[in-house]
């Protein structure tokens, strides 16, 4: 009985199960072919539409590389534009570039012609240079505008060219020879620039004088008739000078020696003094020392052989026939040659002693004046450049000239300091060498007797 529960226990839940898997079974399948024929349907739906998709996505691609070719176009087009807008800013740009640097050209050929010209076109001028510098000037113009006005005085400058190569005339006024202001008639021809004078005989060649018009140097009675011949007919020989007026400014400046020395100051006058006595007493030393006549080389070995054969009388004689210093010295050593060598050479040596302060006189005076004139030369320029520094003081350095000129003429005393002081120093040493010459000659003389006298009571 147990048994029999036991295995209806075990089959029936193997049935019930069985009979649950039977039934899950055909509700799956049933499910499947649902879901298969819901995919089949899905599949057909999408067919069906695919076709007009793809044609609506050829269309939506077509625009958008149509929209795309349109973007690219505009881009081009932008691109393009700034381009341009950029070339015409640079072209802009340069064009300002150039207009300043025209603007500046002008300025400045402008200024050079104005200092170009020489003082008498500057009257000619005058009336074209204000308006350059006023147009210059006005801020209310442009630059264009101030160029194209500016241009007026290039033109001329071309047109003076031409005028120069030709000649041509003008009126205007000049300082005559004489000093006067006068009014007349300038004749440019090249680099040369002649004046006649309307209301004298005043002609000759204009020149730069540094005033506020030219002056008139005469060239001559003949060329200036030509000169007033040529302005009155505008035909007939016109002077031209190469050197365009230096070799007339360098002969006005050339001066005589007095006007050289009266230039230097007052301390050329101190200057000149010790150089007019040095140089007296250089000529009278001269004299004084080559005058000195020195004894004949034979001279000594004759009154040395007549004292060694004891002939005083005749030793004494000849040296009386000796002149000059060496002859007195060597007469008081006859008169002593009995005596001892100490005493001969003492008194050959006080002879010596006596003649050296004539020979030596005065050539200290020459030596001073060679080392004294330098300095008062110096002196000088030091209180020349001290007034030219007051001017610079008072008047500044806008004129150099003036100042070239204060320079040199505070130079001039150096200059002379040193004129005067090398020919001293030469002079001193020339003399000084034969005053010293004169001593050793007699030195060597006396050393010479005091060696050959051979007496024998000498002790």
């Amino acid at each position: 009985m147990k048994k029999t529960f036991l295995a209806l226990s075990l089959i029936l839940p193997s049935l019930a199960y069985a009979a649950g898997a039977q039934s899950a079974y055909q509700s799956a399948d049933a499910d499947l072919k649902a879901s298969l024929n819901d995919l089949s349907a899905l599949r057909q739906d999408i067919k069906d539409e695919q076709i007009p998709l793809a044609k609506e996505l050829r269309e939506v691609q077509d625009d958008l590389r149509v929209k795309r070719g349109e973007v690219a176009r505009i881009q081009r087009l932008r691109d393009n534009s700034t381009v341009d807008l950029n070339r015409l800013n640079d072209n802009v740009k340069g064009r300002r570039d150039q207009i300043d640097y025209m603007s500046n050209l002008v300025t400045e050929y402008g200024r050079s012609l104005k200092v170009r010209v020489n003082l008498s076109e500057q009257q000619f001028f005058k009336a074209d240079f204000d308006q350059f510098d006023a147009i210059g000037n006005n801020p209310e113009l442009s630059k264009a505008e101030k160029l194209s006005d500016q241009l007026t005085l290039v033109s001329k400058g071309i047109e003076r060219i031409d005028d120069l190569i030709g000649g041509f005339t003008f009126t205007g006024n000049a300082i005559t020879p004489d000093g006067t202001f006068e009014e007349g008639v300038f004749i440019l021809v090249g680099p040369s620039v002649v004046f006649s004078s309307n209301a004298s005989q005043s002609a000759g060649l204009a020149l730069d004088s540094g005033a506020f018009a030219p002056s008139v140097v005469s060239l001559g009675d003949e060329l200036d008739q030509s000169v007033r011949s040529l302005a009155a007919s505008h035909s007939g020989v016109v002077p031209l000078d190469a050197t365009l007026g230096d070799a007339l400014a360098i002969k006005r400046e050339e001066t005589t020696v007095i006007e050289h020395i009266k230039a230097g100051g007052i301390w050329i006058y101190p200057i000149l003094l010790f150089a007019g006595l040095a140089a007296c007493t250089a000529i009278f030393k001269l004299f004084e020392i080559y005058s000195i006549k020195m004894p004949q080389p034979g001279s000594l070995h004759t009154v040395l052989k007549l004292l060694n054969e004891g002939k005083d009388e005749e030793a004494l004689a000849y040296a009386k026939s000796i002149a000059g210093p060496a002859g007195v010295m060597l007469q008081d050593a006859v008169i002593h040659s009995t005596e001892s060598k100490e005493l001969i050479e003492e008194v050959m040596y006080e002879r010596m002693i006596e003649i050296q302060p004539k020979l030596e006189r005065l050539l200290p005076f020459i030596s001073v004046t060679a080392a004294t004139a330098p300095l008062m030369g110096l002196l000088g320029t030091v209180t020349g450049m001290i007034n030219t520094f007051k001017l610079i003081t008072i008047f500044g350095t806008g004129d150099a000239k003036s100042l070239s000129g204060g320079i040199s003429e505070a130079l001039i005393t150096t200059e002379f300091g040193l004129i005067v002081a090398i020919p001293s120093l030469i002079m001193h040493a020339l003399l000084s060498r034969r005053a010293q010459g004169v001593m050793a000659n007699m030195e060597r003389i006396a050393v010479s007797f005091v060696n050959g006298i051979n007496r024998k009571n000498i002790a």
